[in-house]
């Protein structure tokens, strides 16, 4: 099964980036930003695929619950102040 990437997170990390540790900031950049696979991530930090992913959903977890928390995406978009 093909995992697929949710671009959405792009713009939680855009707004709370700074909340995930920097390996996790690293790998989330990486993987979203600089289309690295989860291989070629693995292979840059020492780690298995498995670690790649358990790392990038926890950043995952860690986006979606401070904009449910701070809701400062939704804000944005909304247009509200």
């Amino acid at each position: 099964m093909k995992h697929e990437k949710d671009l959405s997170l792009s713009l939680y990390y855009d707004f709370y980036g700074s909340f995930l540790t920097e390996k996790q900031a690293k790998i989330f950049a990486l993987y979203y930003d600089d289309d690295y696979s989860l291989a070629e991530i693995a292979q840059e930090f020492g780690i298995s695929r498995q670690g790649v992913l358990d790392t990038l959903k926890r950043a995952q977890a860690k986006l979606m619950d401070m904009e449910e928390k701070l809701g400062l995406v939704e804000k944005q978009l909304s247009g509200e102040k």
